[in-house]
């Protein structure tokens, strides 16, 4: 009988932990979706700067 009382008691600490940890990893998934974004859009700068360039040097290309 006392065991019982003493699985209660961890099993409230527990379910407060699992909480915690629940809300920690939604957290995580809402900063890891902002990172990827912010990668994303950075990705998609660099590749434009890029292909700016190379028209760039076409341009040059075919009027020398």
């Amino acid at each position: 009988m006392n065991d019982d009382c003493e699985s209660c008691r961890y099993e409230m600490a527990y379910s407060v932990q699992f909480a915690n940890l629940s809300e920690d990893l939604k957290e995580l998934k809402s900063r890891v979706r902002c990172l990827e974004t912010t990668l994303a859009r950075g990705v998609m700068l660099l590749v434009a700067n890029l292909v700016g360039v190379i028209m760039t040097l076409v341009q040059q290309m075919l009027s020398a």
